[in-house]
């Protein structure tokens, strides 16, 4: 095999399947064009060939992407990825990349760590290529093989001349976190980034880093990442929140690229080979112990490639057993579960602590009918004992609500507050609260219907961890097993419910559908917060009477410190606005939402537009946005 030079090395990467590369249409067309001109030339140099590209370039602006050149143009394939129209477009230095890495305040040195067991060498050598290809020049590359048999490192990457690369070889095979650890011992980065075998750095990868431990000075950075296919093509893309300590319980959100300051790496021992197969996802719950300095680059840095080959059958359980031994250096008592829709995943349920009372507080007015099939489903199916149901009557009137309130009240759990005035749903559930005796708050609407036993303790389980502000459901319209609920978003057209109308068993955008997540805010119809919590944040905010009043209450939350979730694993049927009404019925009712939308900005501005643990880059159905 005809060695790389390393002067070819140091050119910027061709994106991978270039002839796939998504470039504007005329763009394609011109380096075509180019390309079959300059084919004719005999033995062209690289000078020359860079010479006349530039020409060419220059006197065919004018009639670049018009009929002119409409012949050398090739229809754009359709994308054939789960995550829609998906464009990865390699990136460019600016124009004054050399002033910008002088502007950095102490430059880090990078260590990039990559171990490997027979990788095929011209994979090996396009990684390789990823790294020197790097705008940013202050790195070593460690590569360790793993005592391969059929392919060595050295002898594939024998045509390099860059000094920056070490290779090293391991005696006997001892596995990958075991073969990285032995290559770390060597580095002298002041961060690590790791590399897994045959996966490729954009070329802008470690200049983001450097930016980023320049303006933040984190002791964890990681990135977006997508996926190289077997025909070279890129595609599944993951637009990941930004550090999110629940979802990642959930889900390793956090393995591509992921760089570790290298003092806390050996401060926490390094990867375990016990865990090999998951040693990245139990390194990253292990340094989270240590540190909240993590930060998240929003782009795309990372290529892991994808191979037609089964997952080793231990990658499940090693994860799983990251997870508990999570939980018992954190003192938690929890279980982890199989998630029964996606073989393979897993999810923690916290077990309740001690025997706190939940207090459930209900709104109503004139609903004799849901509000008794409600309370009829908590007090019949609810496995938790210790509650407390706090009706505030809102002024009813009809004599088949009043006949149901007087009933109600009757039961020992069941309180009915009598509360005549204009309604306010954030006054009237802070007066509940008020009367309401319980550690834990639940506010829940009247249109509810609880279908599970154990909604109450899987709820208070996430409630009562320390780091959690307010704690969701899974909402389904009733019928269908549609998703009414599962999560809020703060998109540009301001907050928005997540997954709705998808199905409760479809996984969604990386399982937010199934699998317990952060997000900035979740709904005021299914609601459970430790008192404590509730009134530090000053409870619902009564300047917004009818809407983004648990949205409101959840940015405060966050301002805070605390982080919101929704516990997937509940699931209640929602008979949405039966009580209330729309709010897209009429124009009053628009205004209504404009003003309080405004309202609700003007007090978070740093929220505005802006939704930490949701990518941009997704659309409110979890589809990815066409560029």
């Amino acid at each position: 095999m005809k060695p790389i030079s390393a002067q070819t090395l140091h050119r910027p990467a061709a994106p991978p399947n270039a002839d796939q590369a998504h470039y504007r249409p005329e763009t394609a067309g011109f380096r075509r064009i180019c390309t079959r001109l300059l084919s004719g030339l005999p033995s062209a140099t690289d000078e020359l060939a860079r010479f006349c590209m530039t020409v060419l370039r220059k006197i065919s602006a004018p009639i670049r992407g018009t009929a002119v050149t409409r012949p050398f143009r090739r229809r754009r394939q359709a994308s054939a990825s789960p995550c829609g129209s998906y464009v990865f477009r390699p990136p460019r230095p600016p124009r004054d990349l050399h002033r910008r890495l002088g502007a950095l305040t102490n430059p880090p040195l990078f260590s990039v760590a990559a171990a490997t067991r027979d990788a095929t060498p011209h994979l090996l050598e396009r990684q390789a290529a990823s790294v020197l290809a790097q705008w940013y020049p202050n790195w070593e590359l460690i590569l360790v093989d793993d005592a391969s048999v059929r392919h060595a490192a050295a002898g594939s990457l024998r045509g390099l001349a860059d000094p920056r690369i070490r290779t090293l070889r391991s005696a006997q095979q001892t596995g990958i976190a075991a073969a990285t650890n032995a290559g770390l011992a060597h580095a002298r980065g002041d961060y690590v980034v790791f590399l897994d075998q045959d996966d490729e750095l954009t070329a802008d990868c470690l200049y983001e880093l450097a930016l980023r431990i320049d303006r933040d000075d984190p002791d964890v950075i990681y990135s977006d990442e997508d996926t190289i296919a077997p025909g070279g093509r890129l595609t599944q893309p993951f637009f990941k929140p930004d550090w999110s300590p629940d979802t990642i319980m959930s889900l390793m959100f956090a393995r591509h690229v992921l760089c570790v300051r290298r003092a806390l790496l050996e401060r926490v021992g390094g990867l375990r080979p016990e865990f090999e197969g998951s040693q990245d996802y139990d390194l990253v719950l292990r340094i989270a112990e240590h540190t909240g300095r993590i930060s998240h680059v929003a782009k795309v840095l990372y290529h892991a490639r994808r191979h037609e080959t089964v997952a080793p059958p231990d990658r499940g359980d090693a994860s799983r057993r990251a997870r508990i031994a999570a939980l018992a250096r954190r003192g938690l008592d929890g279980s982890v579960e199989p998630v029964p829709q996606a073989p393979g995943h897993f999810r923690v349920h916290y077990q309740i602590r001690g025997t706190p009372l939940i207090s459930i507080i209900i709104p109503t007015r004139d609903n004799a009918e849901v509000l008794g099939r409600c309370v009829r489903s908590i007090v019949r199916l609810s496995t938790w004992r210790n509650f407390e149901i706090i009706v505030m009557d809102n002024g009813s009137v009809s004599p088949d609500a009043v006949e149901t309130l007087r009933q109600l009240a009757d039961h020992a759990c069941v309180t009915v507050i009598p509360h005549d005035r204009p309604f306010n749903y954030s006054e009237i559930n802070n007066a509940g609260a008020r009367h309401a005796r319980g550690e834990l708050l639940l506010f829940l609407n009247d249109d509810t219907e609880v279908i599970m036993p154990d909604w109450l303790e899987r709820m208070a389980g996430y409630a009562q961890l320390g780091h959690i502000g307010a704690v969701g459901a899974k909402l389904l319209y009733p019928g269908t097993r549609t998703i009414q609920h599962a999560g809020i978003l703060n998109l540009v057209d301001g907050p928005s419910q997540a997954l709705a109308h998808r199905d409760a068993d479809d996984p969604g955008y990386f399982l937010r559908g199934l699998v317990e997540y952060n997000w900035i805010a979740v709904t005021g119809a299914c609601l459970m917060i430790e008192r404590t919590k509730f009134e530090a944040a000053g409870g619902f905010d009564e300047r917004l009477p009818i809407a983004y009043n648990d949205v409101k209450l959840c940015f405060a939350l966050l301002d805070a410190g605390l982080y919101n979730v929704t516990c997937s694993a509940v699931e209640l049927l929602h008979y949405e606005s039966k009580t209330r009404g729309l709010d897209h019925m009429s124009r009053e009712k628009l205004a209504r939402l404009a003003s309080e939308r405004k309202y609700l900005y003007e007090k978070h501005p740093h929220f505005f537009q802006c939704d930490p643990f949701y990518s941009s880059r997704l659309r409110a159905d979890g589809a990815v946005r066409a560029d």
